[in-house]
């Protein structure tokens, strides 16, 4: 076909575009049209003009109602995440030292959340540990560097690390396919890992974890005197 035959049918195709969208009416006044023209179909030949729009009312439909199942999944998603860290909020009051927060972190996003890891890193230009403790101190290089270009002043990072930065933070033995960073304060930082790539994204909102990080301040120094 021709370059001016294009533009031909082209206007040709506005105009009628145009009369319909000015006079909606013209089916009512031609109903047997409706049932004569029929319409190419990719799944059914030829179809009636009337049951492409039922057909397309019922994709909508359809549309419609995986939307509601989704949103009725995140809300009930984010229902029990609420409850989760509800109730890491009031059991950090009854902790007495780290290794009772290390039990509580571990029970709450590894066995309720299902996340790969978590781990508590704390810095020892800021703190001092007994000890014991000592398995909580970070590499303070290794620390500072991360939080610098990781957490430039922020709180919290959601998203990929390099394969050294998840093998300092977690080891070689567990699957990390994206992580959350929180800072602690100057106190050093709380690291989770998950196994699903889209788990944690910079799109995620941070508002469950900077309330965590707050209370976590509060709670570090009294831990530490225990």
């Amino acid at each position: 076909m021709t370059e001016p035959r294009l533009q031909e049918r082209d206007i040709d195709e506005s105009q009628v575009l145009e009369y319909l969208a000015r006079y909606p009416e013209f089916f009512l006044r031609h109903a047997l049209l409706l049932d004569r023209v029929r319409l190419p179909h990719p799944r059914k030949g030829a179809i009636s003009l009337v049951e492409l729009q039922l057909d397309r009312q019922r994709e909508r439909i359809d549309q419609l109602e995986q939307e509601i199942s989704e949103l009725m999944g995140m809300a009930a998603q984010n229902e029990r995440l609420f409850r989760v860290f509800a109730e890491i909020y009031v059991e950090l009051f009854a902790c007495h030292n780290l290794f009772d927060l290390s039990r509580l972190l571990a029970r709450a996003f590894v066995q309720q959340l299902r996340l790969s890891a978590v781990r508590l890193w704390l810095n020892p230009r800021h703190v001092a540990l007994r000890e014991g403790e000592r398995l909580f101190l970070a590499d303070t290089l290794s620390l500072e560097t991360l939080q610098t270009t990781r957490l430039p002043g922020m709180t919290c990072y959601q998203g990929r690390l390099s394969q050294g930065e998840r093998q300092w933070l977690f080891g070689q033995d567990v699957l990390v396919n994206s992580v959350a960073l929180l800072r602690v304060g100057d106190a050093g930082l709380l690291a989770f890992a998950s196994a699903d790539p889209s788990h944690f994204t910079p799109h995620n909102d941070t508002l469950l974890l900077e309330q965590l990080g707050r209370l976590l301040q509060l709670r570090l120094p009294e831990l530490l005197r225990d």
